[in-house]
């Protein structure tokens, strides 16, 4: 087995930003399932990892936002856009 290189790991690692506000994005594979906001990114996202959770995806990645006014005008665009299939507006039935 090949040594894991914790430096290399390090430096291509994503910064986390504590309380990120902002949209999240959340993926399964390569498919973009879900996109939500939230005044802290990571404290949302953690919800979804809950067992009553029903939404399955793999990574996630975010966006942060200036604003509430900001974040609510681009998660609407975001989601009319990319029609996540866990977005109750385009959720498939």
């Amino acid at each position: 087995m090949k040594p894991i290189d914790i430096i290399e790991l390090g430096s291509t690692s994503k910064k986390l930003e504590g309380n990120c506000s902002g949209i999240y994005l959340l993926f399964d594979g390569q498919e973009l399932v879900y996109i939500g906001k939230g005044w802290n990114c990571l404290l949302r996202v953690a919800e979804h990892t809950r067992k009553e959770s029903k939404k399955k995806f793999t990574s996630w990645n975010y966006l942060c936002t200036e604003n509430d006014q900001t974040r609510d005008k681009l998660e609407k665009e975001l989601i009319q856009s990319h029609k996540p299939k866990y977005n109750k507006t385009y959720k498939n039935t």
